[in-house]
């Protein structure tokens, strides 16, 4: 394993406490980079456009605008993002690297097509707003390239380059607002685009440099025997899950206040929930450390030594240490997350105070930090069931997730304000402890699995 693996590795093998945290740290800068890096610009471009134009309208439009193409972008390409990266891992497996780029330009071929379609749709509602409406659907449909190709450079463990290309194309966002400012929401969502264009081009060279290939354009992942249909369900409902309680505080006039086109703005909800996910970065640097370098390479022992035909005892001596990490892995997800979560907790007050964001938000913030804590562990349970191949196990998870959150978050509006965020909480707490209950039950019957199927 190349990349970030080796690089961690080679931090825990020194078994120093220091080096052991420089490992952590790393791993969690890589691992929520992207993100951290594409929340905190667009927090500034919002604070600069307030500082520069003194319209606060304008700054929460654009800042409302971008959530609502990153949820949809998403949710569109999520149903493609695991079917394709499933593919190209299987060609690589059989040494057929010569394939992944023309199959890369056909999926981006399609994926462009399909949501340049959809955007049309979509951005037809933004009145007579022509610019915009252009600007919008070049947008997403550049979103939803961005997402397959991110997805598909973390399926080959280039962790850096994607936290490289994500601070190279929110650098450029950044720059472009600052020269664009003076054209309002327009000039804020173009520079966006082209940021994400950056993006996209420095990506899709990566992938050629890496996979060079003479074949013309391919669709061969379109073959029925090649395609998992579990696999587009699964990403689909995952981001449905992690967005929908969204969607339900954004359509309840009770709880959003309509700002452009058929863009909501929940002022009680949105800016909690935003906040609360900065605690993903201790469960998040866990994550890559246990579960993709420490359970990944245990993985690859117990099954290389199944391909390879070794003795009965070395495979159970083997088996062992793979359950053995697995349990741990989640364990040490758990726990660090909910160090996290409680020393969040503790210092709500003064982090609401350091975004400048009214103290009525705290409660919560508290249960949103609970609700992203929870979010993480189901990460991990899903990774590890996708390394162990338990596709419709993750399918039936993620669906639960999703039809939880949604159930849970409509019940929590009926109930009150008291409740908000509660949905959320509960739909992700009781999809971790499920998961945990499913995969502890598949490992104790793991030898027996493995050669059965």
């Amino acid at each position: 394993m190349a990349g970030i693996g080796f690089a961690l590795r080679s931090h825990l093998r020194k078994e120093t406490y220091v080096e052991m945290l420089g490992a952590y740290v790393v791993a969690g800068v890589i691992g929520s980079g992207p993100w951290l890096v594409s929340i905190g610009s667009m927090l500034f471009i919002g604070v600069l456009s307030r500082a520069t134009r003194g319209d606060e309208q304008v700054a929460t439009q654009f800042l409302a605008t971008v959530t609502h193409l990153m949820a949809a972008s998403l949710i569109v390409s999520g149903a493609f993002q695991l079917v394709f990266v499933r593919f190209i891992a299987d060609r690589i497996f059989e040494k057929d690297d010569r394939a992944v780029t023309p199959n890369l330009l056909g999926a981006l071929l399609l994926m462009t097509l399909a949501a340049g379609l959809l955007g049309v749709f979509g951005a037809s509602t933004f009145a007579t707003d022509y610019p915009l409406r252009v600007i919008l659907v070049l947008a997403f449909a550049t979103l939803c390239d961005v997402w397959l190709l991110s997805v598909l450079l973390s399926g080959l463990k280039a962790y850096r380059s994607v936290l490289f290309v994500f601070g190279i194309g929110y650098g450029v966002c950044v720059v472009l607002s600052l020269i664009l400012a003076s054209y309002g929401l327009r000039g804020y969502v173009a520079s966006f685009f082209a940021a994400h264009a950056v993006m996209l081009v420095t990506m899709l060279v990566l992938v050629m440099k890496r996979y060079p290939s003479d074949r013309p354009m391919a669709f061969d992942f379109l073959d029925r025997k090649r395609i998992f249909p579990d696999l587009a369900l699964t990403g689909f409902f995952f981001n449905i899950a992690v967005w929908v309680d969204k969607f339900v505080f954004w359509e309840n006039p009770v709880t959003s206040e309509r700002l452009i086109g058929p863009i909501r703005y929940s002022v009680v909800y949105d800016v909690p929930v935003s906040i609360a996910y900065l605690s993903v970065v201790p469960g998040m640097a866990v994550f890559f450390v246990r579960i993709e370098t420490d359970f990944a390479e245990a993985y690859e022992r117990f099954f290389g030594a199944i391909r390879e035909g070794k003795p009965l005892g070395q495979l159970r001596r083997l088996r062992n240490e793979l359950i053995a990490s697995a349990r741990a892995g989640i364990y040490d997800i758990f726990c660090i997350q909910g160090l996290a979560a409680a020393a969040l907790l503790l210092a709500a007050p003064r982090v609401l105070t350091l975004f400048r964001i009214p103290t009525f938000y705290s409660y919560l913030f508290k249960i949103d930090v609970i609700a992203v804590g929870f979010q993480v562990v189901v990460l991990g349970l899903c990774t590890i069931m996708f390394y162990l191949d338990y596709r419709r196990l993750v399918l039936g998870l993620c669906g639960f997730f999703a039809a939880t959150n949604l159930a849970l978050s409509v019940a929590s509006q009926w109930l009150g304000p008291r409740f908000y965020g509660f949905g959320f909480a509960a739909a992700a707490g009781i999809t971790s402890l499920i998961g945990v209950a499913m995969l502890s039950t598949k490992l104790d019957r793991l030898e027996y699995e493995t050669f059965m199927r």
